[in-house]
């Protein structure tokens, strides 16, 4: 057997020194500590205004996956500092560092997915604005469609409380037939017009 020849069962590479793999893990441990920092300042800036519109199953699903991906980023930086601060043999040291780099990648994937997600998602429909509508048979309170042409609907919302302007089925009112309509945060009679609605 010659010299270039290596022996069997002999390792193909040389095993990283403590040194060089106590480095390594400083610097992934202070660029994951400065990735990290950075996501989470932009998150806070800009997270809850880019979420706010969506449905909250989507909201809730983000905030889930940006809770995890965080808190593997954070383990990720652990295990670097752990392989960084004290003086493990290099064996431990480069499965801590190699385990680091795992957590870090699926923990960036996970927030990416997140914000991805929130930016591709659509923005959950627009609550109904509730009116409350004068026109020639009395006054009706509901959720507002102008469908079809030529004709106002009111719909029934099932949080307003029961009384007798409150839509209780869907209502067609001819436009010309109205003759005022004001947006109202709660279906409530007016005490000046006892006019029963149909």
């Amino acid at each position: 057997m010659t010299e270039d020849q290596a022996a069997p069962g002999a390792p193909t590479e040389p095993a990283p020194s403590p040194d060089a793999v106590r480095t390594q893990a400083a610097a992934w441990r202070n660029g994951l500590t400065a990735v990290t920092a950075l996501l989470a300042a932009a998150l806070i800036v800009r997270g809850p205004d880019d979420l706010a519109e969506l449905h909250w199953t989507v909201r809730l699903l983000a905030g889930a996956l940006l809770l995890a991906g965080f808190a593997l980023l954070v383990r990720a930086i652990l295990l670097a500092a752990t392989a960084t601060a004290v003086a493990p043999a290099a064996e431990s040291a480069s499965r801590d560092v190699a385990s680091a780099r795992r957590l870090a990648v699926i923990g960036l994937g996970l927030v990416g997915v997140a914000v991805l997600g929130g930016w591709l998602a659509p923005a959950a429909p627009a609550p109904g604005k509730l009116i409350q509508l004068t026109y020639d048979h009395g006054i009706i309170c509901g959720l507002v469609s102008l469908e079809p042409e030529g004709y106002v609907t009111v719909l029934p919302d099932p949080g307003q409380p029961t009384n007798r302007i409150t839509a209780k089925a869907r209502t067609l009112v001819p436009i010309s037939s109205i003759h005022g309509m004001t947006e109202v945060g709660v279906c409530e009679p007016p005490s000046t017009l006892p006019t029963p609605a149909p």
